[in-house]
């Protein structure tokens, strides 16, 4: 081959070979590690060739990472520090998890060289001087060695992947914030007590900079005790910033610099995942939930896995409104991220006798998108009528409906008195007016995610009838039954 033609091959980055293989991470089995729980830490040796040492790193594995379908990958949660935020990440990541507020992840820890010299070269970025360094330190080839070598390493062996989130705690909170506005590599960050003052707001002009520049969606998270962002640079920070951004500040009191990784840490995941948390899931219908997980998939970077207890509460919810293909679905996408669940040939069975069944009549969709009536056919009930609505005649509670019409469009509420000085307004959902009286509903706001429907027949002034749960098929344990609630409402009079 011409000497030209090997120059312009080589300098095009032609495919003359196969790319080289990531360095392995080897295990290190004789060496425990703290990491609180005690719940499956392991260390691990893996040579750099950027920085011409060999490293240890801490990986913490997923409970389900045994049960799980090989295609599964999880996101990467990277700690400065070793066993130093190792431990309180990995106790408040437990806690997140199994509560359904933040995604199991890959937790991997590095440990820093022996000196402190060592950690303040790997974490300070160039221009910047920390506690008296050099202009000229480590942080980006440290960066470097994290998403060209470590990060390929757990993608190949520990199916790491997207959203790939960095945390670290003051000189570690300093590479983070640094990471964050210089970075690609990572989209998800928490600083942990930053000193944001040091070079004169150096790290909080390299963010802005990022901010005006765009890019993909960011999330930064800096939670605070002694250190801080200045009020003036995160109010331009939130001003430059892209609406896919996500920034997210918080103060802590009563800590030090010393004691507030733990709470920092939990705060921090949580803030980060926030929009992953099942409290922030939609409450209803059912079947929008699971796909709601689905449109986090540009933000994240990668498909979205719903967490292990809103899962299994769905598949609950389809199968009592009686939607076995869509509850098969999701006990299907279930057993694959997190291994077949307790008793499972027997909640395959109810599925499968749910899918011999026809598909429900009515629906809580259905339910919600009924039109109400217009205001000429639901003139005679137009205003407030108050009485009592129990399950027991002893311990009637007060209860009350107001119709009414708002520029020609019909609005009702229900308010009700559970307690002494508690009172609850309640939009209506649901109206219609029917040949017997009137029907009015809200959704339920709790599992089962059906409509609360009261059924009203009218006899002059009084509205009279019973609650029904609609859009779902309760059925009580055998030899119980459905507890019936009652409504009793009089129209109130106005003096003329």
């Amino acid at each position: 081959m011409p000497l030209l033609v090997v120059a312009l091959a080589l300098a095009a980055g032609a495919a003359v070979g196969p790319a080289p293989s990531p360095p392995r991470l080897v295990p290190e089995p004789a060496r425990s590690v703290g990491d609180t729980l005690g719940g499956g830490s392991q260390s691990y040796r893996i040579d750099s060739a950027i920085l011409g040492q060999s490293r240890r790193v801490f990986v913490h594995l997923p409970a389900s990472f045994a049960k799980s379908a090989s295609a599964r990958r999880y996101p990467t949660t990277v700690l400065l520090d070793g066993t130093f935020l190792l431990r309180p990440v990995v106790a408040v990541s437990d806690v997140l998890v199994r509560n359904g507020q933040i995604p199991e992840s890959v937790i991997v820890s590095v440990e820093n060289t022996d000196d402190t010299r060592g950690r303040l070269h790997d974490l300070t970025p160039p221009g910047l001087s920390v506690s008296g360094s050099s202009l000229n330190e480590g942080g980006d080839r440290f960066l470097d060695f994290l998403e060209k070598e470590l990060m390929p390493a757990l993608d190949a062996q520990f199916r790491a992947g997207e959203p790939r989130a960095l945390v670290g705690t003051s000189s570690g909170g300093v590479l983070v914030t640094y990471a964050a506005a210089t970075r690609a590599a990572f989209r998800f960050f928490v600083a942990l007590d930053t000193p944001m003052h040091l070079g004169d707001g150096w790290l909080a002009k390299k963010m802005l900079l990022r901010a005006a520049a765009g890019g993909p969606p960011l999330r930064y998270v800096s939670i605070e005790a002694r250190f801080a962002w200045s009020e003036a640079s995160w109010k331009k920070l939130t001003a430059a910033a892209p609406p896919s951004w996500l920034l997210y500040r918080e103060k802590l009191v009563h800590e030090s610099h010393e004691s507030m990784q733990f709470l920092g840490a939990y705060l921090g995941l949580r803030e980060l995942f926030r929009d992953y948390s099942m409290l922030a899931a939609p409450e209803a219908p059912t079947t929008s939930i699971l796909p709601s997980y689905g449109k986090l998939r540009d933000s994240w970077g990668a498909p979205v896995t719903p967490p292990e207890p809103l899962l299994v509460q769905v598949i609950d919810d389809l199968l009592i409104e009686g939607r076995g293909a869509a509850a098969h679905a999701a006990f299907d996408a279930l057993a694959s991220a997190y291994g077949a669940p307790a008793g499972a040939a027997e909640l395959r069975e109810r599925i499968a006798d749910v899918e011999r069944r026809p598909p429900p009549a009515e629906t809580v969709e259905s339910l919600l998108e009924t039109p109400f009536p217009s205001a000429e056919e639901v003139r005679d009930y137009v205003g407030e009528w108050e009485g009592e609505q129990w399950i027991h005649p002893a311990s009637k509670n007060r209860f009350a409906l107001c119709v009414s019409l708002e520029a020609g469009r019909v609005v009702a509420t229900t308010t009700s008195w559970p307690a002494p000085d508690v009172e609850l307004v309640r939009p209506v959902q649901y109206l219609r007016v029917t040949p017997d009286g009137l029907t009015f509903g809200s959704m339920n706001g709790m599992r089962p995610r059906g409509m609360l429907l009261h059924v009203g027949r009218r006899d002059g002034d009084t509205l009279t009838g019973e609650m029904r749960f609609g859009g779902v098929n309760l059925t009580p344990p055998a030899g119980e039954e459905m507890p019936t609630l009652r409504f009793s409402l009089r129209r109130k009079r106005t003096e003329s």
